[in-house]
């Protein structure tokens, strides 16, 4: 059985906005997590770092696998306690009007303890997604570093 996570959201942003604040670690940083290592290169193993909690160290350990500027970037993602690895892949379309539409798929999650982990995941990807991110590109527009 598995539990995939599907997100998708239109974005008033350009591509290539959108793509800075997927690959650039201090734009990570700030919407995502701390980010060691991270380059939008193909074999690149990076490490996420959040605050911890009940459950989780707050790391996760990830590799590129894909990575085709302004239109996909894949990586693996493996939570300390996670005893396999999943896939994130982030999607960027082009819309008509400038924006860019963003699909997010976290694939992977396998069995009963990954239900629980990917209803876990869920939740932490619409607010990164939905609110984080957006404010992240918003405050970047507003300081003319998008």
């Amino acid at each position: 059985m598995s539990r995939d996570i599907t997100l998708e959201v239109d974005l008033p942003y350009r591509p290539k906005d959108v793509w800075f604040a997927l690959t650039d670690p201090g734009a990570l940083a700030e919407w995502l997590m701390l980010v060691d290592g991270f380059a939008p290169v193909v074999g690149t193993t990076f490490t996420l770092r959040a605050k911890p909690m009940p459950g989780w160290d707050g790391v996760v350990h990830c590799e590129v696998t894909e990575a085709d500027e302004l239109t996909r970037l894949a990586y693996t993602w493996r939570g300390s306690r996670m005893r396999n690895s999943t896939t994130v892949i982030w999607r960027l379309t082009e819309l008509g009007d400038g924006g860019t539409r963003l699909h997010l798929d976290h694939q992977g999650f396998t069995g009963v303890a990954g239900a629980v982990l990917a209803f876990m995941h869920s939740g932490g990807w619409k607010k990164m997604v939905r609110a984080r991110l957006v404010d992240h590109l918003r405050r970047a527009q507003a300081e003319g570093t998008a």
